[in-house]
């Protein structure tokens, strides 16, 4: 079901049926970097028929949050939760605080009709790595507001895409989102410092699609999805852009999560089940799943993680 929707929303936004012109250089793995000895208990956060879940190892999945939930967004210390719920014509945010269950709305957005409502169900949040802030998408904006919901703004706004799909730099200084158009949707690069925005793969509308960014915690490489007709396939690229890694090949994996040493992901994947998808922890040296880690009866989706798995 999410990979037909996921097809369905690149049809609407004329960029299915692709390929790819970045270099892909085949066996060559992201560079891994371990950062600090007491390394964070793990967690894992994801969206299963609506509602959000938190699960950590040896637990049964923690209820967060219901409604029609999506893409849910841990903060670095595992306390809060920034999300999206579809509302039809509109997409609310929201940051929850998982100890005491509060919920805070931080805003309420029109999606622009179905193009712009597909493209929000694939638009995660992202949260600063020292900072209490998060980062949200919505047309062509992105804005950051305070844990607590207060201090929203807008920080940038591109003249000529819309902005989905964020992830942060580990320094906190570059914003990594999904630019698209109607004639691509590539991974692009905003500066906090210089206020400048870059464009890093070249993909067009008959080539690939990019989607579900992730920042490697070391700084050096971005984790991507490459859309390619009905497959999808995990990516990474050097920060500062240049030739591809493709990590996966099954053409049934999206949604990267990086854990904080750098040697693992946690992804979504349909290997079980092309319609009801689960989550998966992966290997980053070679691709390979290493374990199952939920079993929803109805799938499994859009997960984000913390800790080191």
């Amino acid at each position: 079901m999410y990979r037909k929707a996921m097809v369905a929303a690149a049809v609407i936004a004329a960029l299915a049926g692709l390929g790819c012109r970045s270099k892909d250089t085949g066996k060559k793995v992201a560079k891994v970097e371990v950062k600090g000895k007491n390394l964070p208990s793990p967690a894992l956060v994801y969206t299963s028929k609506g509602q959000i879940y938190r699960y950590r190892a040896n637990e049964k999945p923690e209820f967060l949050a219901d409604g029609s939930a999506w893409f849910p967004a841990l903060n670095p210390a595992g306390t809060l939760v920034a999300y999206w719920e579809d509302e039809a014509a509109f997409m609310s945010a929201y940051v929850i605080d998982i100890a005491s269950k509060q919920k805070t709305k931080i805003g309420r957005w029109q999606t622009l009709g179905a193009n712009g409502r597909n493209l929000n169900l694939r638009n995660s949040p992202c949260w600063h790595a020292t900072q209490d802030l998060v980062f949200f998408a919505d047309g062509r904006q992105i804005w950051q507001v305070s844990g607590d919901g207060t201090n929203l703004q807008t920080i940038y706004e591109h003249p000529d895409a819309g902005c989905y799909s964020l992830a942060v730099s580990p320094d906190g200084k570059n914003i990594a989102f999904v630019g698209v158009t109607e004639k691509d949707q590539n991974l692009w690069i905003y500066s906090m410092v210089s206020k400048q925005a870059r464009k890093v793969t070249d993909y067009t509308v008959n080539m690939g699609a990019v989607g579900g960014v992730s920042w490697s915690p070391a700084g050096d490489r971005i984790a991507f999805v490459l859309y390619k007709t009905e497959e999808s396939n995990i990516v990474t690229i050097p920060a500062e852009g240049g030739p591809t890694v493709q990590l996966t090949k099954s053409g049934n994996v999206n949604s990267p999560s990086w854990d904080v040493t750098g040697r693992k992901l946690t992804v979504g994947t349909g290997g079980q089940n092309a319609y009801i998808w689960q989550v998966a922890l992966m290997n980053v040296a070679d691709g390979k799943l290493i374990t199952q880690l939920t079993d929803e009866p109805h799938g499994a989706y859009s997960p984000n993680i913390s800790g080191a798995w």
